[in-house]
C-alpha cells in the first residue's frame, strides 16, 4: 500500500527517470543540457531534504561567493534565483514530513511582519516609477532575499548547524580574500581569477568588483573573525588570527574611507562587550592594532587623512576632494526626491533615472550620466518614500531588540557562555555593515539580508533551547 508521504518521492522518481531517459536517447544537445540541469536539481532537492541545512550553506557560499553574477557577466544562467527555488521546494517537501518549518516564532515576528511591510513599500513605489521595468526587477530583487531570509531561518534548525553557517561565511569570505592578498603581494592585478577577485584602479573589488562594497561586506565579517579568535581555544585561535591578517589587508586596499571608519567603530563595540570578560585578550589586539599603525605604507596613511573632512573646523574640505563632493551632490538630491515625493517616493530603483532631473535643482555639481545616491539609507528614502523609510527602520530596529533580548534571556543559563559571543558578532556586524551604508547605496544589499537571515535563525535556535520545547527529541529525527 502507498502511503501518502511518499507520493513527493515517487513524483520524484518519475520525473528523474524521465530526465535521464531524455539525455540518454535525444541528440539534441539543449535538450541533453536541460536534462543534466534537471538532474542536478532533482539531487539538490533530494539532497537539501535529507539533511535542509546544506541548503543554508550553499546559498551563503552562493551570496558570499557572488558566483551567479559572475556566471551571468560570462554568458552563463545565474543560479541563485533556481537555488533558492530548489530549497523552498526542499523544505517544503521536509516540513510535510518532519516538520521543518518553526511555528512558533514570536522573537522573529515583529521582524517578519517589517519585513512585509518593506516589501509592501517597494511593491507601491511602482505607482509612481518613472522606470517601470527597472522598479520590476527591484520587487523582485527584495522579494527573493526575503524568501532566502526564510530558507536560511527553516533550514538552520540546530546549534551546530548554525555555527557551520557562520564558519561558511567566514570561509568563503577569506577564500576569496586571499585571491586579494595574492594580488597585492605580487602586484599582478591583471589577473582577476575568472571575476573572484576585481581591481579597479589598484582597489581591490573582490568578487562583486566593487571596492567601497566589498569594504562593506568585509567589516560586516570581520566581527565574527574577531570574536571568534577571543572565543576559541589556542589551536582556532591561530586559524581565525590568519584570518583577520588576510580580510585586514584586503580592508586596507578597498582604500574604502567608509570602510575604515566602519572597523574603528566595531573595534570600539567589540572592545566594549569583552572589555570586563577579557580584558587581556582585548589589550592584546589593541596593542597589535595601535603597533602596526605607524609601519602602514604612506599610501594607506594618505587615505586616512583625507577622513579630515569630518572635522568640525575644516568643513570646506568636502568641497575640495571631487569624490566627497560628488557624494555631497547625491546625497542632496536624494533628499530633494523625498521632498517633492514624501509618501511612495519616485520608485525602487529609480534614483539613477531621475538624478539628472533633480541634482539641477541642488547644482552643487553637474555629470552627464546616472549616479546612485551613494547612501543607503537616503536612497531608501528617495526610492520609497516614508512608507518604504519606516519599514526599513522597523527591520534594523527590531532585529538590535531582538538580539539583546536573547542575550537578555541566556544570561542565567548554561547556554550563555557559548552563545554570547556568537550574538555579539551579529550585533557589531550590524553596527559595522549599517554605519558603513551610510556611505553606500544598496546595490549589493543581499550581503545585509544574510546577516538578518543569520542572526534570525540564532535567536530561534537559543529561543527554542531555553524554553525546552521537546527540542532534542525533536530535531534528532
Amino acid at each position: 500500500m502507498v502511503l501518502r508521504k511518499d507520493y513527493p518521492y515517487i513524483l520524484l522518481a518519475v520525473i528523474l527517470s524521465i530526465l535521464v531517459a531524455m539525455a540518454v536517447s535525444n541528440p539534441s544537445e539543449s535538450i541533453g543540457t536541460f536534462a543534466l540541469i534537471g538532474l542536478v536539481g532533482i539531487g539538490a532537492v533530494m539532497g537539501i531534504v535529507i539533511k535542509p541545512s546544506l541548503g543554508a550553506y550553499i546559498l551563503i557560499v552562493a551570496v558570499f561567493s557572488n558566483v551567479s553574477s559572475i556566471f551571468t557577466d560570462n554568458g552563463l544562467p545565474g543560479i541563485i534565483k533556481p537555488l533558492v527555488a530548489v530549497i523552498f521546494v526542499a523544505i517544503i517537501v521536509r516540513n510535510y514530513h518532519v516538520g521543518q518549518i518553526p511555528m512558533d516564532r514570536p522573537m522573529t515576528r515583529l521582524i517578519e511582519i517589517s519585513l512585509i511591510a518593506y516589501f509592501m513599500a517597494v511593491a507601491a513605489s511602482y505607482l509612481v516609477a518613472t522606470d517601470r521595468d527597472q522598479a520590476f526587477d527591484r520587487i523582485i530583487d527584495v522579494g527573493k532575499d526575503i524568501v532566502i531570509i526564510y530558507c536560511v531561518l527553516f533550514c538552520i534548525r540546530k546549534p551546530e548547524e548554525w555555527k557551520l553557517a557562520a564558519l561558511a561565511m567566514v570561509l568563503v569570505t577569506a577564500g576569496v580574500s586571499l585571491l586579494g592578498v595574492y594580488q597585492v603581494a605580487t602586484g599582478n592585478t591583471g589577473n582577476d581569477f575568472w571575476g573572484f577577485a576585481g581591481v579597479i584602479d589598484d582597489r581591490l573589488g573582490g568578487p562583486i568588483n566593487e571596492p567601497n562594497m566589498w569594504g562593506q561586506v568585509l567589516v560586516g565579517v570581520i566581527p565574527f573573525v574577531i570574536f571568534g579568535f577571543l572565543r576559541e581555544t589556542a589551536n582556532k585561535k591561530m586559524f581565525y588570527g590568519i584570518v583577520f591578517v588576510i580580510l585586514a589587508i584586503v580592508l586596507l586596499n578597498t582604500y574604502s574611507r567608509g570602510a575604515y571608519l566602519a572597523f574603528i567603530i566595531s573595534v570600539f563595540f567589540i572592545t566594549f562587550f569583552f572589555a570586563r570578560s577579557n580584558i587581556w585578550a582585548v589589550s592584546l589586539v589593541t596593542a597589535i592594532v595601535l603597533l602596526a599603525l605607524p609601519l602602514l605604507p604612506s599610501r594607506y596613511v594618505e587615505r586616512f587623512q583625507t577622513l579630515s573632512f569630518l572635522s568640525t573646523s575644516d568643513q570646506s574640505g568636502i568641497y575640495q576632494d571631487a569624490s566627497l563632493q560628488g557624494r555631497t551632490s547625491e546625497m542632496l538630491t536624494a533628499l530633494t526626491m523625498f521632498a517633492e515625493h514624501p509618501l511612495l517616493g519616485v520608485g525602487a530603483a529609480n534614483y539613477p533615472t531621475n538624478y539628472q532631473k533633480y541634482t539641477q535643482i541642488i547644482g552643487l555639481e553637474f555629470r552627464s550620466y546616472e549616479r546612485e545616491a551613494h547612501s543607503l539609507y537616503l536612497e531608501i528614502l528617495a526610492e520609497t518614500g516614508l512608507f518604504g523609510t519606516l519599514s526599513f527602520m522597523g527591520i534594523m530596529f527590531f532585529v538590535f531588540h531582538m538580539l539583546a533580548r536573547i542575550k537578555s534571556q541566556i544570561r542565567n543559563t548554561k547556554y550563555f557562555y557559548e552563545w554570547s559571543n556568537y550574538i555579539s558578532a551579529a550585533q557589531v556586524s550590524f553596527v559595522a555593515y549599517l554605519f558603513a551604508a551610510i556611505f553606500l547605496h544598496g546595490s549589493y544589499i543581499r550581503f545585509f539580508w544574510i546577516f538578518i537571515a543569520l542572526s534570525l535563525a540564532l535567536t530561534q535556535i537559543l529561543y527554542e533551547m531555553i524554553n525546552n520545547q521537546n527540542y532534542s527529541n525533536r530535531w534528532s529525527k
